[in-house]
């Protein structure tokens, strides 16, 4: 009995803590489930719009349409092509990079028929060849990147053409005093 006549009271006093407001009990069951329903949906529209925002962003720093490969590397040179296929008659920047160390930067605007031909482009002047510098005997991979300016050339972003290459450079031959190199 006396634990009913401590709840009664403090029913009493529940309803006048906040007399002004009109409120004067705690949340009933179904205001909980409802708020509980509306900060569910604020999250996920929250989600969506951050998702937005990092799809807007992605598409805005990086071309999605950069296609291309390198077809062949040794000791002296690395050749392929490069095409944006959203623009399929403009020219691509390549830069080579040999073991993470950025040799030159060039337009790819060699003939390249086979690419015109395979419809990747408008015209035939895709490709690029790039001069290997004179390297010690090993191991070494080469990496061609697109450029892409956004933004008005605020930011600049490179974007992995075709695979990585392996090459070997090996000692000059005693015969012919030419340097050797195989693509692996």
């Amino acid at each position: 009995m006396r634990n009913v006549r401590r709840l009664s009271q403090l029913d009493a006093a529940a309803s006048h803590v906040l007399p002004e407001s009109g409120l004067s009990s705690l949340p009933t069951r179904g205001s909980r489930v409802a708020l509980a329903h509306l900060l569910i949906c604020k999250s996920i529209l929250e989600t969506l719009f951050v998702a937005a925002l990092a799809t807007g962003f992605y598409y805005s720093a990086f071309n999605p349409y950069f296609r291309g490969t390198v077809d062949a590397v040794d000791a002296r040179q690395v050749l392929g092509w490069a095409v944006d296929e959203a623009r399929p008659q403009s020219r691509v920047e390549v830069q080579l990079y040999v073991d993470g160390h950025f040799v030159a930067s060039r337009i790819a605007n060699h003939s390249r028929p086979d690419v015109s031909a395979a419809g990747r482009a408008a015209d035939e002047w895709h490709g690029f060849v790039f001069d290997v510098p004179t390297l010690p005997n090993g191991e070494y991979e080469a990496r061609v990147y697109a450029a892409h300016e956004s933004d008005a050339g605020a930011r600049r972003t490179l974007q992995l053409i075709g695979q990585p290459m392996r090459f070997r450079v090996e000692a000059y031959e005693e015969a012919g005093g030419n340097e050797s190199g195989v693509a692996q």
